[in-house]
């Protein structure tokens, strides 16, 4: 596999938020704890506090979760590292996507891995622990129930409703014999069948998930967390309740979207009065609350401040955080050091540092995670018959076209001298009959008009002439942004990487970047 770096952060075309983030523009250095540098990191790493009986629970919920799994020595020894209260730990997280989704999912756990791996280098008596943290009680099931492979789309076809993590794997069988019928090599293909295999007898779709990634990364030392459970949240159970019943997640995030808009940028994010879901069976409701009673949005569930509490105590895993106060509950429950996100991630974990203070709380360090774009080898011929490199992939397609068929003809400078003859023109006219002013300007419009429309056609002939050309570069186009969507964002890609004893996964571990973020082109 052939591999080139493209660390320019403009090339990925990210928001000016990110872009300020990381490159340290001091207008914003007041809406995060720590820089995204090795020094930071290294620093919070020594001095992370976790209490005994947080790593405790932790290690005892770990435990439990992992029961039933295939046993990796790297991870047995991560979680060993939880009991004896030696782990910190490095997080990502992501949808519960149907076979992975998007690439950008293997993008987001090698980036949390590499990290950590860096990090490590530091320390001899603290163990750092990539953790994948399962989304599983997001409940848009329209996210996460379809993928695509080589462009073609995979729908998991279910009905179910509510926390993803906690739905039925019925139906998933199906889907996962048609993915399995594109992978040609049969070898590969037994490989990969034994994994779902196992993974499929699994009851649920957060443990079917854990399991598949578990086995992919697990040899990395990755260690998988289900945050629905209810030992978990009765760590987290002091700040529902505050959240609850004082909204301060509400008003620090209103003040701070309020600071970002003077400065010129956008929230990702807008909070909700109480940043808390209800779950149930089938369903996760908002929390509203009007005067002194709280309900659920289906008007189903009522409680005074009483009721309420009583019901938290009792049950707080029937408690769920919104994308706002996850991270928090994330911070509550990990020794964490770092968060790797993508963008967007990015820009709402800088909503929250005012978010944090209100609970007390010390916000991780936010990284950037690396990209990918993956060429055929097919692809990369393609792109050297037409004399382009990887770098033209980041350039507009139209510069492209431009490169490939030549300049656009532009006919501006002969519009602009029939403008001064018509105008020296009308001005004649004018003087004979004033009205017929009017008539001589029209008259030029009109020439003006078919002007456009020569540049067009001559515009036209120019590609046809190179239409050969054109058709490749729509081919290398498409490869990259299938449906004028960036490659990672879209194509499924899990096969790919675990073919070959999974040679890219092996390949991106080596070339990504940490802490700062960096595209790598593959071609293979």
């Amino acid at each position: 596999m052939h591999t080139q770096h493209f660390p320019d952060l403009e090339l990925r075309k990210l928001n000016t938020l990110i872009l300020a983030y990381c490159n340290a523009n001091p207008s914003i250095r007041h809406l995060y704890n720590f820089e995204p540098s090795m020094a930071d990191l290294v620093a919070y790493a020594s001095q992370r506090e976790f209490s005994d009986e947080a790593y405790d629970v932790l290690s005892d919920a770990l435990t439990n979760q992992y029961s039933g799994y295939l046993p990796i020595e790297a991870v047995n020894e991560n979680l060993a590292a939880f009991k004896s209260r030696s782990a910190i730990t490095v997080t990502t997280g992501h949808q519960l996507c149907l076979l992975g989704g998007p690439a950008f999912m293997i993008c987001k756990i090698l980036s949390a891995i590499k990290l950590a791996q860096t990090v490590q280098a530091n320390f001899a008596h603290k163990r750092v622990v990539p953790v994948f943290w399962l989304a599983s009680e997001d409940h848009d099931r329209e996210e996460i129930d379809h993928t695509f492979v080589h462009g073609k789309r995979l729908q998991w076809n279910t009905t179910q409703t509510g926390a993803v993590g906690r739905f039925a794997t019925d139906g998933f069988a199906e889907v996962l014999e048609e993915w399995l019928a594109e992978i040609q090599d049969e070898s590969f293909r037994h490989t990969i069948s034994a994994l779902w295999n196992r993974a499929s007898q699994f009851a649920s779709w957060a443990e079917l998930t854990k399991s598949w990634v578990h086995e992919c990364f697990g040899e990395w030392g990755l260690v998988v967390i289900n945050p629905d459970d209810p030992r978990l949240k009765r760590l987290f159970l002091p700040h529902m309740r505050v959240e609850l019943l004082q909204q301060k997640t509400h008003k620090a995030v209103t003040t701070t979207n309020a600071d970002l808009l003077q400065m010129g940028f956008q929230a990702q994010v807008n909070p909700r009065e109480i940043n808390l879901f209800y779950l149930a069976d089938g369903s996760r409701l908002r929390i509203e609350r009007e005067d002194e009673t709280w309900k659920t949005t289906d008007q189903l569930r009522v409680w005074s401040e009483d009721q309420l509490i009583a019901a938290l105590d009792a049950h707080p895993e029937n408690f769920s955080p919104n994308v706002l106060l996850r991270p928090l509950y994330q911070e509550t429950i990990l020794p964490n050091i770092a968060y790797v996100g993508g963008p967007g991630e990015v820009a709402y974990w800088l909503q929250l540092r005012s978010m944090f203070r209100e609970f007390q709380t010390v916000m991780p360090v936010v990284i950037l995670r690396n990209s990918l774009v993956v060429l055929a080898s097919a692809v990369g011929k393609r792109m050297v018959k037409l004399g382009l490199n990887a770098a033209d992939l980041f350039k507009p397609k139209e510069l492209l076209i431009a490169q490939l068929v030549g300049d656009k003809p532009d006919f501006s400078e002969e519009k602009k001298e029939l403008e001064q003859v018509y105008e020296r023109l009308a001005n004649r006219i004018a003087s004979v009959d004033p009205t017929l002013r009017a008539t001589a300007m029209a008259e030029l419009q009109r020439v003006q008009t078919g002007i456009d429309q020569l540049q067009g056609k001559a515009w036209k002939a120019a590609k046809n002439r190179e239409e050969q050309k054109l058709a490749t570069l729509d081919k290398v186009w498409e490869e990259v942004y299938p449906n004028s969507q960036w490659q990672e964002r879209t194509q499924n890609m899990l096969s790919l990487a675990l073919a070959n004893d999974k040679e890219l996964m092996r390949v991106l571990l080596n070339e990504f970047a940490a802490p700062n973020s960096t595209t790598v082109v593959v071609e293979c």
